[in-house]
């Protein structure tokens, strides 16, 4: 792994793979293995790319749903299931006991959080106003429309109503707006 490559600490990617394990079963692990190319099997501290973090997701995503996710939706759907394994992790069920209504302090934080679960990968944010934020992602792997998924699920699992408007700005930096009710 390069020093550039953005990474994501195993325990992240380990609750992609127990969400799926416990709503599908063993079988469902079998497929994503299959899929994956490799057995997907992490130690919890292991720096895991993110692009491989991805692939993963996106599998599960597939494995977890009724029926087909349509190509445009896919990568929001997976920061959205990113986002709801993220809060069964034991670092997601200890901000979230405390912060779980307080999302903008929480957006305030996430060059910080961010620090406990990504290496190579920048986070910024700057207020906008009383009801808004911008969080600004630099050098990741992840598709545009993930973190878009993943801060609308966010926002929802705050109680909140609002949107999440992403915009790229190379060569490698995106930007997120986040406005609610």
């Amino acid at each position: 792994m390069s020093a550039n490559k953005p990474t994501i600490k195993g325990v992240f990617v380990n609750s992609h793979i127990t969400t799926l394990k416990n709503q599908r079963g063993e079988d469902a692990f079998l497929k994503l293995t299959e899929q994956f190319g490799k057995p997907p099997i992490y130690k919890n501290s292991e720096n895991v790319n993110v692009s491989d973090e991805v692939k993963i997701i996106e599998i599960c995503l597939d494995l977890l749903s009724d029926s087909p996710i349509p190509e445009y939706e896919r990568s929001f759907q997976a920061g959205r299931l990113h986002f709801r394994n993220f809060s069964l992790t034991p670092l997601g069920r200890i901000i979230f006991s405390v912060f779980r209504h307080n999302f903008k302090l929480l957006m305030k934080q996430t060059k910080y959080l961010a620090g406990h679960v990504f290496q190579g990968v920048e986070f910024s944010s700057e207020e906008m106003g009383e009801k808004s934020i911008k969080v600004i992602m630099k050098n990741n792997d992840y598709p545009i429309e993930h973190f878009r998924g993943l801060f609308t699920e966010w926002m929802e699992f705050s109680g909140l109503t609002g949107t999440v408007d992403a915009k790229q700005i190379p060569p490698n930096t995106y930007e997120y707006i986040m406005k609610w009710q």
